[in-house]
């Protein structure tokens, strides 16, 4: 006997996914329960990812519900990366898209939904490394950690408090970003600098402006998360951007040496190296 649902399966279409979506990450930020990560690794593998990375995750490889909850994608579970902290998962990629579902300071603004913001990441993800992150079950990615992004979507929701479960919404924001992929737009060509680097040189325009006697106000931080937000979120920098940001923080620095200030307490060899404009 045959029942209408085996037509139906018989009948369902698939969509081979691109080969670039290899170059995006899945980055779960102190995942907590063992079922989420397994079901968050069925659902990239419904859309064609491939790639997980967790940070300073629960327990998970050993757990029986893990594997239940990944059934079909256990071996994404197997290859999934872990690391101790944000930086490392973040280190090598050149584009990093952020996730939250709660109203945010002006200073994060504009945060996009997903669906008007997947074609951007398909136009990132056919020629660079692209990840995509997801906080804590129970309160989601962290100010700081939002402020690492390059972008940061949310999902529209029609309930006043819209929170879905982190495989839940992995599962929406995948398929949004493999649906943009199926007819992506044309790719983004700039060899962007790695996030490891914007980082680095954010850290040292601070340190550049303080030793030639700025005052931030009110504090440190939140300059620091302005520079941030200007690198990282309205200028998309190449390596050679980075390398004249860092020429012109060693010239100031040495003038500063030369008039008897504080100067710069790097080498010689590592400010030429960091300073080549290519």
């Amino acid at each position: 006997m045959r029942y209408p649902c085996d037509k139906c399966m018989a009948d369902r279409s698939e969509n081979i996914a691109p080969a670039f979506l290899s170059h995006l990450r899945i980055v779960l930020i102190e995942p907590k329960t063992p079922g989420n990560i397994g079901a968050t690794a069925r659902a990239m593998r419904t859309m064609g990812l491939s790639r997980l990375v967790l940070v300073n995750p629960v327990e998970f490889r050993t757990v029986p519900e893990t594997r239940w909850m990944a059934h079909g994608a256990e071996d994404l579970i197997d290859n999934a990366v872990v690391v101790p902290s944000v930086d490392e998962a973040l280190a090598d990629m050149t584009y990093v898209v952020g996730t939250t579902n709660r109203a945010r300071g002006v200073w994060l603004n504009p945060i996009y939904n997903i669906d008007q913001a997947a074609a951007t990441i398909a136009g990132h993800v056919q020629k660079h490394t692209v990840a995509v992150l997801f906080g804590r079950e129970d309160r989601g990615l962290l100010n700081h950690e939002l402020q690492r992004c390059n972008l940061i979507v949310r999902i529209p929701a029609a309930m006043t408090y819209p929170s879905l479960n982190l495989s839940q919404a992995v599962m929406v924001i995948a398929y949004e970003i493999f649906q943009a992929c199926m007819a992506p737009p044309e790719p983004v060509q700039l060899r962007l600098s790695k996030n490891e680097d914007i980082e680095r040189i954010c850290r040292r325009i601070m340190d550049t402006m303080l030793r030639i006697g700025f005052a931030p106000c009110p504090d440190e931080d939140t300059f620091l998360r302005s520079v941030r937000r200007v690198l990282r979120r309205s200028l998309q920098l190449e390596h050679r951007d980075v390398a004249t940001l860092h020429k012109l923080c060693a010239e100031i620095d040495a003038y500063v040496g030369r008039r008897g200030g504080q100067g710069n307490s790097e080498s010689t060899d590592q400010r030429n190296n960091e300073t080549t404009i290519q």
